[in-house]
């Protein structure tokens, strides 16, 4: 950490990841961190004090990687602490307890998305699912093709189920290729208007556009 004086502190970690039965389980110090190798460290800052969100991967067995989000500030006393009740899920539809740091497990050659999206300003991460149906076995899952979020509000990473809600039209879909994903279409697939939807989609564009609606020409 960089000092009040300009001057460079290093301060040493201990990582004891092979030795905790539940790295969920709380936050951490020094002495007790749950190691990982990060590839990118992102500020935010609420109530005056500066929050940096970590991103690692720990590559866990010659079967499975790890990759893990978790919250590091500084005390008063100026000492790292890792972790914390940051991770919100009070709006997904299962609820459960506010996380310390989010980890996932995942097959050793799969690539899994993790990240900060600046562009976006959410953390995006890829839904895994086993690939041989076997939920038990960490090292079986991939990404499914699905995305989860986490939005920064009022110092805590809020919990988005979907990321992006799209719906896919897998109807005539080439078997291997499949379709791309879409909104909600205005015509179905004979061409016929629908008229609910596009009238729908007309009140959303007028608050963005200032045009009045469309009207119903019949």
């Amino acid at each position: 950490m960089r000092t009040r004086d300009g001057s460079l502190k290093l301060i040493p970690l201990r990582d004891v990841s092979e030795f905790t039965d539940n790295a969920m389980d709380s936050a951490r110090s020094k002495s007790n961190w749950i190691g990982a190798v990060y590839y990118n460290i992102i500020r935010k800052e609420y109530n005056g004090r500066n929050y940096y969100t970590l991103f690692g991967i720990d590559y866990n067995s010659v079967m499975s990687d790890k990759k893990w989000i978790e919250v590091m500030y500084f005390n008063d006393r100026s000492e790292p602490v890792f972790g914390g009740q940051f991770f919100s899920y009070a709006q997904d539809s299962v609820k459960k307890k506010p996380g310390f740091r989010f980890g996932i497990e995942f097959k050793k050659s799969a690539r899994v998305l993790a990240n900060y999206i600046p562009d976006i300003d959410v953390i995006l991460v890829d839904h895994l699912i086993s690939e041989t149906d076997e939920p038990d076995n960490k090292w079986t899952y991939i990404p499914d093709g699905d995305n989860e979020a986490f939005k920064w509000e009022n110092g805590k990473w809020l919990h988005q189920d979907k990321a992006f809600d799209y719906k896919v039209d897998m109807r005539g879909a080439d078997p291997y290729l499949g379709n791309p994903p879409v909104g909600e279409p205005i015509l179905d697939n004979k061409g016929n208007r629908n008229d609910k939807k596009l009238q729908e989609k007309s009140e959303k564009n007028k608050g963005k556009e200032g045009l009045p609606p469309v009207k119903d020409d019949q």
